[in-house]
């Protein structure tokens, strides 16, 4: 968070942040947010999450995943819930390992 406010501050640019788990901060919103942007660790957003962005509902969601398996089961989640894949992009970060990320984009 401390690169996040120094780059912030740098390029002129005004944030807030706050320090919570995913699931009770999404809980606390009032408002529907315009985009979100995840990037969950490799146990994925879990089924917390994912229930907490399908009442939420913002019309667009963005998710880079680092594991396969549980990206699947999170998309699962929201397609279910009335989201649709517009994109999807893999890179290849760690040339000679197995290890893929994947950004998938989703739109309500």
């Amino acid at each position: 968070m401390r690169d996040l406010v120094f780059n912030a501050e740098r390029a002129g640019v005004a944030v807030s942040t706050q320090q919570s788990p995913a699931d009770a901060f999404l809980r606390s919103l009032e408002t529907t947010p315009d985009f979100v942007l995840a990037d969950p660790p490799r146990a994925g957003l879990g089924a917390s999450v994912v229930k907490e962005l399908t009442r939420l509902a913002p019309p667009r969601i963005t998710i880079v995943a680092c594991d396969p398996a549980t990206l699947a089961r999170d998309l699962a989640g929201l397609t279910a819930a009335g989201y649709e894949i517009t994109g999807m992009t893999m890179i290849d970060l760690f040339p000679q390992t197995f290890h893929i990320e994947t950004v998938v984009h989703l739109r309500r």
